[in-house]
């Protein structure tokens, strides 16, 4: 039956009947991805820093975006039993299906950032608002400033360059204390 799945096992891999194909369940490598994910973070936003010394402010409104992505994508790699009960299923990717809570914590997907933010909260406190703080910072990459508001919260470049900076060093001192701690949360 089209667009229907089934789950069945196989001595080595499991097997999904998705629409008529068979895929096999592959399961992500979540350490490895959590440490390549925290590197990637640290190095947009030294590019961000740059960025923003440089006087590019709508550069480095994304890489500092960017950096957040990964670092919380980090994160939720590092708490993955946070999203097992919200996000459930397969994501198809390719001729494999992931779990749906792997996939989101690896990609971390720009959609789903503030979910990921809000189940994230326990064990890291503030996500939320450097989320909110993120994603008004994406919008002004895209957009630029607005004295209206109706495209970016953001009114113009001094406040931009200003709110860049905060979330830079509020992200720079996230990065310094999570490498001193150990365990699971941050």
């Amino acid at each position: 039956m089209p667009g229907t799945w089934a789950l069945g096992a196989t001595r080595l891999k499991f097997l999904i009947w998705w629409a008529d194909e068979v895929v096999y369940v592959k399961r992500l490598n979540v350490g490895r991805l959590s440490e390549e994910r925290l590197g990637e973070a640290e190095g947009e936003l030294e590019v961000a820093e740059a960025f923003l010394a440089d006087g590019l402010l709508r550069n480095a409104a994304g890489k500092a975006f960017q950096a957040w992505k990964s670092f919380l994508s980090h994160l939720a790699l590092r708490n993955l039993a946070l999203f097992e009960e919200s996000y459930r299923g397969y994501k198809r990717v390719g001729n494999a299906a992931v779990p749906l809570y792997e996939w989101i914590a690896a990609t971390a997907p720009t959609s789903r950032l503030m979910e990921i933010a809000v189940l994230l909260e326990k064990a890291v406190p503030n996500a939320v608002e450097l989320t909110a703080l993120a994603l008004q910072l994406h919008e002004y990459q895209y957009n630029g400033p607005d004295l209206e508001g109706v495209r970016s919260k953001i009114p113009d470049d001094e406040t931009a360059a200003r709110l860049i900076a905060t979330f830079i060093a509020r992200l720079k001192a996230l990065l310094l204390s999570h490498k001193g701690a150990k365990g699971g949360g941050l």
